[in-house]
Formats: C-alpha cells, sequence, structure tokens
C-alpha cells in the first residue's frame, strides 16, 4: 500500500516540477519537447502482498517486545535488569530492521524510500511513518547502549518517549491505510484499535515465547498471561463490531461477506478465531506449563499474520469504480 501512495507523491511532485520548467520555457506556449518517462510506476498490480502483511506484523512486534517490559516495569510491576533491557532492544531493533527490510522490498524502486526521508510530504502518514521508524530506532539504540555500558539512569530519560513512540509505531499504518479512500473497509476508526492490539498482544506472545528458553523473561509471565487473556477477549469483541455491525457503503458490507463467507472464511473463522483466539485463550486460562504456555503464544502469532493479511487483502478484492 505504502508502495501506491508513494508512487503517487513522487509522480505529482516530478510532474509538478516539469509542468513549471515548461512554463518557464515557453513549452506550452508552442515549444516542442520529445516525451520522456519520468518515472516507473509500481507493476505490482492491484495487490498488496505478503510484504505489506510482514511489515506491519514486524513493527508491531518491534513495538510491542519492548513497550510491554518497558512499561511493567516502569509502573513497578516488574524488575527488568540492565542486561536484559539491552537485549530486549537488540530483538526490538532486529524486528524494526525487517520492517525496513521488507518495507523497502514491497518498493519496486527501494531508492523511493530515501526520496521520501530527503523529500517528505508532512500530510502523508507514510513520511510520518518513515521517520516514527527512524526517530524509534535511534532512541531504542541509544537506550540499549546507556544499558549495556552501564548508564541506565541516562536510559531513565528516554522511557516515556519511547513508550509514546512505541504506541505511534503501533497504530500509524491504520492512518495510511485511512488516506487510501477508495478503500471504504479501511476507513473504519477501530483499524487503529486492531492495530494497537496486535503491538500489545503480538509483542506480549512473542515475550511468552521467548520466555521458554530466556529464564529473564520469567517473572513477567503473570503479567504477560493476564495481559493477553484481556487482549484476546478485547481483540474478538473488536473483530465482532467491525463485522457485525451495519457498514455504511456497499463495497464495506461485500468486504465484510468476503471475509466471513467468501475467499477468506477459512482463514478467519480457523486461523483467526479458533487457532489463534480461542485455543490459546483456553490454553492460558487451564496451563502453566511452560510448553503449553509456549505454543499458545505462537498460536496468538499465527492468527495476528492471518488477521492482517486478512484486513490488507481483502479489501482489495473489491474493483475500484
Amino acid at each position: 500500500m505504502e508502495a501506491g501512495i508513494q508512487s503517487l507523491l513522487i509522480i505529482l511532485e516530478i510532474q509538478e516540477a516539469d509542468t513549471i520548467r515548461l512554463l518557464i520555457n515557453g513549452g506550452l506556449s508552442g515549444g516542442s519537447r520529445p516525451a520522456r518517462r519520468v518515472y516507473d510506476s509500481p507493476s505490482k498490480g492491484i495487490l498488496w502482498g505478503w510484504e505489506v502483511t510482514g511489515y506491519i506484523l514486524t513493527k508491531a512486534l518491534a513495538s510491542g517486545i519492548l513497550g510491554i517490559p518497558l512499561l511493567l516495569n516502569q509502573l513497578g510491576w516488574v524488575y527488568f535488569s540492565s542486561e536484559s533491557f539491552w537485549i530486549t532492544s537488540l530483538v526490538s531493533l532486529f524486528f524494526l530492521a525487517a520492517t525496513g527490510v521488507l518495507l523497502i522490498k514491497d518498493l519496486d524502486q527501494p531508492s523511493r524510500f530515501i526520496y521520501v526521508l530527503l523529500r517528505p510530504h508532512w500530510k502523508s502518514w507514510l513520511v510520518r511513518g518513515g521517520y516514527t521508524i527512524t526517530v524509534y530506532g535511534g532512541l531504542v539504540t541509544l537506550m540499549g547502549a546507556a544499558h549495556y555500558l552501564g548508564y541506565a539512569e541516562w536510559a531513565d530519560w528516554l522511557v516515556w518517549p519511547i513508550l509514546l513512540l512505541s504506541a505511534l509505531l503501533a497504530v500509524y499504518t491504520a492512518f495510511l491505510f485511512a488516506q487510501a479512500k477508495g478503500r471504504d473497509f479501511w476507513q473504519s476508526p477501530l483499524l487503529i484499535l486492531h492495530m494497537l492490539l496486535h503491538a500489545v498482544v503480538g509483542g506480549s506472545a512473542a515475550l511468552l515465547l521467548t520466555g521458554f528458553l530466556w529464564e529473564p523473561i520469567m517473572p513477567l509471565i503473570p503479567f504477560l498471561k493476564n495481559i493477553l487473556m484481556g487482549g484476546l477477549v478485547v481483540q474478538v469483541l473488536s473483530l465482532s463490531a467491525e463485522l457485525i455491525v451495519p457498514h455504511p457503503t456497499e463495497d464495506s458490507h461485500r468486504t465484510v461477506m468476503i471475509i466471513i463467507h467468501g475467499l477468506f472464511q477459512s482463514e478467519f473463522w480457523v486461523g483467526v478465531i479458533l487457532a489463534g483466539s480461542i485455543l490459546p485463550f483456553l490454553m492460558l486460562l487451564w496451563s502453566t506449563a511452560p510448553l503449553m504456555l509456549a505454543l499458545a503464544g505462537a498460536l496468538i502469532l499465527i492468527g495476528i499474520w492471518y488477521s492482517i493479511r486478512i484486513w490488507v487483502m481483502a479489501p482489495q478484492m473489491i474493483p475500484l469504480s
């Protein structure tokens, strides 16, 4: 999706510059000039596929996997050591780097990413998101380095800015989707809640899965279980509200039908609802075995993947008029 919006912005800006040059040189008053291609359009067709789904998931994990322990530690509910913080910062930066790789891969010409940063169109959430990723990555790097080098007191100044940016990192794509006015289903205000839940639930699930292998996560597990059970309930309720409450346009209604009765019904009912929500909720409720908790975390992440994939793909099945 970013590739489409970005290409449109680039084409408009370049064509505007060409028009100004033509006016200055008299090109619109009878002068002749050979036609030239100003910029290649993306060749991906009408669908944004797994790259977009992937980077929405990876940026949610980059946000939640650090934001959750950072917030719990800041509230005094758990103690997270400096070693745990710099290692968790590295994991967050890994997923942030994966986000950048997938974003650039989604572009037919990766130099467009540099173009966005160097010639920003500030009304676009693509630009705002790009700078959010950049600043968040810089602050997390500083915090991780401070903890690693033994300057934890300096890292305390970065906690709230990182938490605020982690929330923005999680949800900015919802605002970007809303700028695609041709897709009615993406105009829903619940999309912000969905993406925030991806970070909270996805980050907690990834930490729960990590706790199976890394002992410093163990003190977080009781909190992670409660966050996940509550988050799964809110997630199912928000999905129900999205799909049950009547939508104001025919295109949105058709998208809902595609999700619950059409092409994506198996992925939604089995992948998102059953395997990604109900089963892990019951496993978290009834079991404290580390292996069972890790399996629940893995199922939750699979469910989030399917949820994002459906929300990205299904609206694109409706032809633009």
